[in-house]
């Protein structure tokens, strides 16, 4: 499972949550999933805000065990 995703799950965002609390499109997240591309430096610090780790907020498509 993707990190990013992992993370999400675990602290209750489902994509749609996630994209307005970061006022991003819920695509983007899901072209994150897909390592089609990464989080803009913007998107980088409200996640971090968030309490996301580095990890899932510089390489949201790595796979790691659930």
């Amino acid at each position: 499972m993707e990190i990013l995703r992992k993370e999400m799950k675990l602290k209750g965002f489902s994509v749609i949550r996630l994209g307005k609390e970061i006022n991003i499109h819920p695509t983007n997240i899901y072209g994150w999933f897909s390592g089609k591309f990464l989080p803009n430096a913007s998107s980088v610090k409200k996640l971090k805000s968030l309490g996301f780790s580095d990890t899932a907020v510089l390489d949201p498509s790595k796979d790691v065990e659930v």
